[in-house]
């Protein structure tokens, strides 16, 4: 059985979707060496199984330093969205259901979440229902 994934993270905490992956390279490869050395000799592996797995890993890391690199864009244009709203009155709700509505005073990053900050109070930025004029 593969040991435990480690658990890099991302900015803000939330572990990357490749440390998030089944098992990593090395772990593959360490299994697919385990099975070359116990294969029956009578009847090896086929080439193209092994391709299709490796083909098959390439394109899971892909897909998963996509995921990475989409979510980092999506906290950027979040925290650029925020960052427009300081100094402006906003509704909306907080993270507990609470209805907010007040100036925005800063943008924070917390868990992986992009936050205004209203009075004492934090909005997550997919939550902002109103942006008021001043």
């Amino acid at each position: 059985m593969v040991a435990g994934v480690s658990s890099a993270t991302a900015a803000g905490g939330i572990p990357s979707a490749s440390s998030r992956a089944s098992i990593s390279r090395d772990q593959f490869l360490k299994i697919l060496v385990s099975e070359l050395t116990s294969q029956d000799p009578l009847e090896p592996m086929n080439n193209n199984d092994f391709i299709q797995q490796l083909v098959g890993l390439q394109s899971l890391e892909q897909t998963a330093n996509l995921t990475d690199s989409l979510s980092s864009f999506e906290r950027f244009m979040q925290m650029s969205s925020g960052s427009t709203m300081i100094g402006k009155s906003v509704k909306g709700l907080a993270a507990n259901g609470e209805q907010v509505q007040g100036v925005v005073t800063k943008v924070v990053l917390e868990n992986g979440t992009v936050n205004v900050v209203v009075g004492s109070r934090k909005v997550p930025v997919d939550s902002i229902t109103e942006i008021l004029a001043q």
